[in-house]
């Protein structure tokens, strides 16, 4: 008998302490992936916490998650007749906490469906979720050119970065950065040689100095030689320099520039300053489509109310629009 209690007695102990533990490392895991950067902006410059990365911190909160339900089921399994008994009143023996259940079942749903529909104040939430990841992108140099660019091979990398190949295989050569060849990962080519694939884009785009023109040879006149008759000069008749017509967007160029950059979150009036178009008649755009764009509006935020993706709101700003 006293053996059966103490077996008990250690079991409910270990279940108790792995709850715990579990939900220690899950909580930080959690507050962890609060704070990350956008998952393409993490790969892009290598970012770490604690020397993990942010696949690493994600695939503990998963397991430690997993970890934590096992043990929460465990747990109630082993006190179901206490969480029981709080349910139930002895004297009258009907539902006891019938306000309590109430509060507890409201709050659940209200922060689900909250989540769900951004309703306030739990957007505000949200909203400081999206503050912070923004946060880490600092300089343009953190935006990757385009979408988890980290996941191309290096010769297609080069080719929607308009590098050339050779050049850029020789550029890497120089500066002693290992690769296997040009079919290897950008990724991949950034952990071999402890770096980031922002750090080698940068490295690829270093203007390189042209080979010196050699001095043409000075040859001394000869003074027994005559002197050599000089050509008459015609004027050439004038010719009126062409001017060629600016580039205009295209629906290919605004895919190719602007897919996977991030370019939603930010507001209209900088994407017009940026891009150097007029806000109002940006604005005219939109509202030909019935696309409505308060002040202060993330290009994210105005597709989303009128469900539309970033990108195509950005074609309808673009297309025909000379390139500056």
């Amino acid at each position: 008998m006293t053996t059966r209690r103490t077996s008990s007695l250690q079991l409910r102990g270990f279940i108790s302490l792995l709850t715990a533990l579990s939900f220690l490392v899950m909580t930080i895991s959690g507050i962890i992936l609060f704070i990350v950067p956008q998952g393409r902006i993490a790969s892009w410059i290598d970012w770490r916490m604690l020397g993990l990365t942010k696949s690493q911190w994600g695939d503990m909160h998963i397991t430690t998650s997993l970890l934590f339900i096992i043990a929460g089921i465990w747990h109630t399994w082993l006190n179901w007749r206490a969480l029981i008994s709080y349910f139930k009143d002895k004297a009258t023996q009907t539902l006891a906490l019938k306000r309590e259940l109430l509060l507890a079942a409201f709050l659940t749903v209200f922060f689900t469906i909250g989540a769900i529909y951004k309703t306030p104040p739990l957007n505000y939430i949200l909203e400081l979720n999206e503050e912070i990841k923004e946060y880490w992108i600092k300089t343009a140099e953190d935006e990757p050119p385009v979408s988890h660019a980290e996941l191309l091979t290096l010769r297609n990398f080069l080719k929607k970065t308009d590098l050339e190949l050779e050049p850029s295989l020789k550029l890497l050569e120089q500066h002693k950065i290992r690769f296997s060849g040009p079919d290897q990962k950008l990724g991949d080519i950034a952990r071999q040689n402890q770096t980031s694939p922002a750090a080698i884009f940068k490295l690829l785009n270093q203007p390189t100095d042209p080979p010196p023109t050699p001095a043409a040879p000075v040859v001394p006149p000869s003074a027994s030689a005559p002197a050599a008759p000089q050509p008459q000069l015609t004027a050439a008749p004038a010719t009126v320099p062409t001017i060629a017509a600016p580039a205009r967007w295209t629906v290919e160029l605004v895919e190719k520039r602007f897919e996977g950059t991030g370019f939603g979150r930010k507001q209209l009036d900088e994407i017009c300053t940026e891009l150097k178009l007029d806000p109002a008649v940006a604005r005219t755009k939109l509202a030909n489509r019935k696309i409505t764009a308060a002040s202060g509006d993330t290009l994210k935020q105005i597709a989303e109310r009128h469900n539309e993706h970033p990108l195509e709101l950005l074609k309808i700003l673009l297309v025909g629009e000379p390139v500056r």
